[in-house]
Parts: C-alpha cells; sequence; structure tokens
C-alpha cells in the first residue's frame, strides 16, 4: 500500500499522484488530504489548495483515514516507511517494495519517478470535455499544425515570498523561445495562457509574429491545461501547470521550450532531457 500527501495545485497533485501510482504497481494506492483540508487561508506566504485531482474521472481517489497516516507516518506499524522530501526537490531512490506500507510526503518533480507508466497515466490523466465557452478554441487549435502553446505564469508569483523562491520569468525568456520556435517551425502560431492576460495583451504584441491571447472567465481551473496539451508545441513557464500540459502533449514531433532556472536559487532536474532549455 502507498499513501501520498496531497499539497499544492493541480500540477503538483498530479506530480504527487504519478510516484505514488508509479511506486504502488498493482497495490492500493490512497491519497492523504488531512494537509489540503486544514490549510484553507491564503495570505501572502501561502496560496490555499483544493482537491483537485477529482477533475479525472478514471482516477478511483480512496481517502487514508486519520489513524492510518498518523501510524505509518510514526512507523508505529510493522513494516512503514515514512519518505519525506525536502522543498529542495532532492532525488529519493526508492528501493524496491521492502515496506508493506509507505507515505509520501514531497513533490517528487521528476518524470523519471513514473516515466515507465506514461501509458497509464495518459490514461489516468484524461481530461473531461471544456466548457461551450472553449470548444471554439478547442477546434481551432487541435488541427493547427503550428499551434504553439504559451503560459506565463505571474498571479501568487508576484508575492514576495512566492517569488525569492519560484522567481519570476522575464520576458526575454519568452522573446527568445519565441524566436527560437520561429527558427524550429514554419508560420507558428501563439496561444498565450496566463493568469494575467491584461499583461501579456500589453507584451505579446508584433507584427512579425501571430499571438491569440487566450482568456475566459468562464473557464474551468484545468481547461487552460488541456488546451495547452493539444497544441503542438509548448513554451512553459516555471510552473507544474504547464510542466503537465506539456508531458501530456502527444504529438510525437512536438517541441517543448522550458526555463533553464527552474527555481529562483536551487538547482532542480525537472525539466526533460528532451525539452529545449533557455
Amino acid at each position: 500500500m502507498v499513501i501520498v500527501k496531497l499539497q499544492g495545485g493541480l500540477g503538483n497533485q498530479m506530480f504527487q499522484y504519478a510516484v505514488a501510482k508509479s511506486l504502488a504497481k498493482n497495490s492500493m494506492l490512497l491519497i492523504d488530504t488531512s494537509f489540503l483540508s486544514k490549510n484553507k487561508f491564503t495570505n501572502d506566504y501561502f496560496t490555499a489548495r483544493d482537491l483537485a485531482l477529482t477533475i479525472f474521472n478514471n482516477i478511483k481517489l480512496i481517502k487514508c483515514n486519520k489513524l492510518l497516516g498518523y501510524l505509518v507516518k510514526r512507523s508505529i506499524l510493522p513494516r512503514t516507511k515514512y519518505i519525506h522530501q525536502t522543498e529542495n526537490n532532492e532525488w529519493i531512490a526508492f528501493r524496491q517494495t521492502e515496506w508493506t506500507i509507505t507515505y509520501l510526503d514531497g513533490y517528487f518533480q521528476d518524470e523519471n519517478y513514473f516515466k515507465k507508466i506514461r501509458s497509464q497515466l495518459l490514461q489516468d490523466f484524461r481530461f473531461q470535455d471544456v466548457s461551450e465557452a472553449n470548444k471554439g478554441l478547442k477546434f481551432k487549435i487541435m488541427p493547427d499544425r503550428s499551434s504553439v502553446g504559451i503560459h506565463v505564469r505571474r498571479g501568487d508569483y508576484l508575492l514576495p515570498a512566492a517569488n525569492s523562491f519560484h522567481g519570476l520569468l522575464p520576458k526575454s525568456y519568452y522573446d527568445a523561445a519565441v524566436e527560437k520556435l520561429e527558427q524550429l517551425i514554419s508560420n507558428p502560431h501563439f496561444y498565450v495562457f496566463s493568469d494575467d492576460p491584461d499583461w501579456c495583451r500589453l507584451h505579446f504584441q508584433s507584427s512579425k509574429h501571430l499571438f491569440t491571447i487566450v482568456s475566459s472567465t468562464n473557464s474551468k481551473s484545468w481547461e487552460d491545461m488541456y488546451l495547452m496539451s493539444i497544441c503542438k508545441h509548448n513554451i512553459i513557464a516555471n510552473s507544474s501547470y504547464s510542466w503537465w500540459a506539456a508531458w501530456l502533449n502527444q504529438n510525437v514531433d512536438k517541441i517543448i521550450i522550458a526555463p533553464k532556472n527552474w527555481l529562483a536559487t536551487t538547482e532542480t532536474n525537472i525539466v526533460p532531457k528532451e525539452w529545449i532549455k533557455i
């Protein structure tokens, strides 16, 4: 049995589920939502999140009860293991199942934990259909052979605490990524997804490039991730949200551009080796 603590937004919860699914194999997987339940208030240092994995109909979510979670974390039960990963996202070398129950506490942002079960995860992370507000955009993107999804994460990254940890990508990163894509594909059409569309409208204007700023107040929280995933190529932010959009992109010839410096001060191996780093 594997129990995984869920924390963070949709992208982070997908990382946590993916590593737990890979480790659990055919045994039971339980989710611990106690952190999400206890931390319901947003402030300058923390953004409250809800259980987000319920958007995936192919995932059967079974919650861990408080007593079992406590006993495993304290290693009171026999053959149990509590694995904690710090915010540095250091690599955890999982030994083959010598424990009956494992509790995972971390972000585990590295595809090497779960790359071997990619086909399973592509099934588990199948999205529902988009809202009526986005169906027109969906059917515009799907046949567009030159579509490039750009993700601009601002929002909470503008807060001092988040900025000091994550860092805010400069416009120069996106300029360099756009120029790189233009060298690699013909007539790219850039679809820009952001939590700050007004900033994007101001900064993504060009007579040379075709930009479509995507913004819909009627969108559900996951719809931008889905729409980015059906673009042929992606330019992502230093955000697990757009990381997963790119990873779920099933275009065999996809080109993914990601920031070289993912965190402000900490090195991380979150970017797959096939992706281009700028």
